[in-house]
């Protein structure tokens, strides 16, 4: 059964570059407080799909809302401003910059025209509250940091305009095992505050651990899509291949 009340709802998204269609007819829901893995192999068409959402493409065709209105971000920033983002495998820090400035950029405090930077390091200490890293040194510049730390300077920014949806790329494919549970302990407080969260992994023994639903892409269409509690590894890699797994 799909999530009542979806926070996201796609239906029928089609998207072609010249000849190649990237996306033939994709749906997909999420609902507030899920996690939502979107899986498939390479050039399934989660890439353009995300890229959609995220503002950088307009669809072609199909249906997008967000909270039960037309969803039609003009770019990147303002999908933010409407509620959705994204965090991409590539992180996109200034590394010279301090975590808070890096956490409050483009959204930063004023008073009288100038930055406030006491109010700036209090929203982003509360930011980092947020993701259980209230320790994290505002200070520091992000390039200081490790990858894991710079994953979570990267989500802090992406609260600070209270997202309705959070999509996460491959966000586990540079951390140590220690660092990934961490992850998951912040997933876990974005889901208790209702946050809608699609997961795009490849790792789907991870996909099972975390995700509440699933939906698998194969050549630009939704071939599946449910509760990730029923699902198992060789039905899903069947959706993702259209063929029979007999030996895993």
């Amino acid at each position: 059964m799909p999530p009542p009340s979806p926070v996201l709802r796609l239906a029928g998204v089609r998207k072609s570059f010249g000849a190649t269609q990237a996306l033939r007819g994709v749906s997909l829901e999420v609902g507030a407080g899920e996690v939502h893995a979107l899986i498939g192999e390479n050039g399934a068409g989660k890439s353009t799909l995300m890229r959609i959402l995220s503002g950088a493409h307009a669809p072609d065709a199909g249906e997008i809302e967000l909270d039960g209105r037309p969803y039609r971000p003009a770019d990147p920033h303002d999908a933010r401003l409407k509620g959705v983002a994204m965090i991409y495998q590539e992180l996109n820090l200034a590394l010279h910059l301090p975590a808070w400035e890096n956490i409050t950029l483009g959204a930063e405090s004023a008073r009288a025209g100038w930055i406030d930077r006491r109010a700036g390091r209090e929203r982003a200490r509360a930011a980092l509250a947020q993701l259980g890293h209230g320790e994290l040194d505002l200070d520091r510049p992000a390039g200081a940091f490790g990858i894991a730390e710079q994953q979570v300077i990267e989500i802090a920014r992406a609260l600070l305009n209270r997202p309705r949806v959070l999509i996460l790329d491959e966000p586990t494919s540079s951390l140590t095992l220690a660092d990934a549970e961490r992850l998951f302990t912040a997933i876990a407080r974005l889901r208790s505050q209702g946050v809608a969260i699609i997961y795009i992994s490849h790792f789907l023994e991870e996909c099972r651990r975390i995700a509440d639903r699933y939906t698998v892409l194969k050549d630009g269409e939704t071939t599946g899509t449910g509760p990730m509690a029923g699902a198992t590894i060789a039905r899903i890699v069947t959706l993702m291949t259209g063929r029979e797994v007999k030996d895993l």
